[in-house]
């Protein structure tokens, strides 16, 4: 293959490039062809940001030609093997928003193995059982794609939150990554959580190897987070914690379509409770920041947990134009 030429600067010449080396991933290319553009992709933030714009592109106008029927989504309280929602060089725009290496780091990661994505809207959980008989539990708004290969099992955590059963094979490590951190396990259960700044890992059943320093090494001295504990990961740094009974079970209530607040910050609960809300719930009021709240509601019981919370503390809740709701300290 011709190496990507240099020195395109103008925007134009950038996208032009972008769009013919898309157009290239979607007929035969060796592994060097591939390995080159993905090299002219990392170069440069604007050659990164033209690349999944050209990718959307090129989707979208396939998807228009096919135009395929609905999916319909798995219920929570169903395990059969769930169809994928899309195969192999499935949309990839709306993954690279967050930053524009992720974007490069996305596109490199969907090309080079045979993908598949599932997904949940807002307020929906799904069960995924993948070809291997592993099993995946996605919360609200999230986002998986899935690589079953011959010497491993890779997962992308995209965004959102997701609880991983994993069938027994020691010939086929499974792998998860989400944010910067890369998880392995062999046959366990752990939940993982992509929050706005960290990974949150919560180990149920085994062990679960964690890398460090931002990279995609497991090496042997990687830390091992047992059943009952968990780890905080934030830019590659891992900070295994003790989990008591109550908090471990807090963090998986979601897959009861349970939420469980044991002295949380106001603004701790509304995020939870706005993770399922398509209008969310706004604290209005800097006095609020520091009112604890406890209680158990269903994850669509907001109206309950502000009923709640009127009657309990001096909060009134105002709902706005739009459809959200502004808590503010009753005058």
């Amino acid at each position: 293959m011709t190496e990507p030429p240099a020195g395109l600067d103008s925007r134009q010449a950038i996208d032009d490039q972008a769009s013919a080396f898309v157009a290239r991933l979607q007929g035969e290319i060796d592994e060097a062809g591939r390995q080159a553009i993905f090299a002219w992709v990392a170069a440069d933030p604007r050659h990164a940001v033209a690349f999944a714009r050209m990718e959307a592109a090129w989707e979208a106008g396939a998807r228009l030609r096919a135009c395929p029927p609905a999916i319909e989504s798995q219920p929570a309280n169903q395990d059969a093997p769930a169809p994928p929602l899309v195969s192999r060089r499935a949309l990839v725009g709306g993954f690279v928003a967050a930053t524009v290496v992720a974007g490069a780091a996305t596109a490199t990661w969907r090309y080079t193995r045979d993908v598949e994505l599932y997904r949940t809207r807002l307020g929906e959980r799904r069960i995924v059982t993948l070809s291997d008989g592993s099993r995946v539990h996605l919360n609200t708004a999230s986002t998986i794609e899935v690589a079953m290969e011959k010497r491993r099992r890779r997962i992308h955590l995209v965004k959102g939150e997701a609880l991983f059963e994993v069938a027994h094979d020691t010939a086929r490590p499974f792998l998860v990554d989400a944010g910067s951190a890369r998880l392995r396990a062999v046959g366990t259960a752990f939940n993982v959580r992509i929050r706005e700044t960290l990974v949150e890992l919560t180990v149920t059943e085994g062990v679960v190897a964690v890398a460090q320093g931002g990279g995609h090494a497991l090496e042997r001295a990687a830390p091992r987070i047992a059943a009952g504990d968990g780890a905080v990961i934030r830019s590659g740094a891992v900070a295994p914690t003790v989990l008591n009974p109550d908090l471990l079970r807090q963090r998986t209530a979601w897959q009861d379509g349970v939420i469980e607040l044991d002295g949380e910050t106001l603004p701790q609960a509304v995020e939870e409770f706005n993770r399922y809300r398509d209008h969310p719930i706004i604290v209005g009021d800097p006095r609020l920041a520091n009112l604890r709240v406890g209680g158990r509601f269903e994850v669509d019981e907001a109206d309950k947990f502000i009923t709640a919370l009127e009657g309990s503390f001096a909060v009134s809740a105002i709902p706005t134009a739009d459809g959200s709701i502004l808590l503010v300290v009753r005058s």
